[in-house]
């Protein structure tokens, strides 16, 4: 699972469990199980939203990234549009996208 997920399995648009099960030829059950209880994550979207805040965050972090739309970097992530990257962004910082990249880029 870290494997798959390093590799930017997470990037991918409709990502859902059971294709990321698939993928991994294990039982959605036991992958659900896993992310839950070993990993203790709420549920899958959490897990899932987990790499792609990371990443966004190191992106909206960047200097040279600056000029890239916040658009952009969620497509590029696999969310289907800007609200829900908005709504998990600011669920696990706090913040907008927005405000994270100019907090982020006047600090530096």
């Amino acid at each position: 699972l870290n494997e798959i997920m390093a590799n930017g399995t997470y990037r991918e648009t409709g990502l859902t469990i059971q294709s990321l099960a698939e993928k991994l030829a294990t039982p959605e059950h036991r992958l659900r199980a896993l992310i839950n209880q070993k990993l203790g994550h709420r549920n899958f979207s959490s897990f899932l939203n987990g790499y792609r805040i990371t990443e966004a965050k190191a992106k909206l972090a960047d200097r040279a990234l600056v000029d890239l739309p916040i658009l952009t970097i969620a497509m590029d992530l696999g969310y289907n549009s800007l609200a829900p990257f908005n709504r998990s962004f600011r669920n696990e910082t706090g913040m907008t996208p927005s405000d994270f990249r100019k907090r982020a880029i006047d600090q530096k």
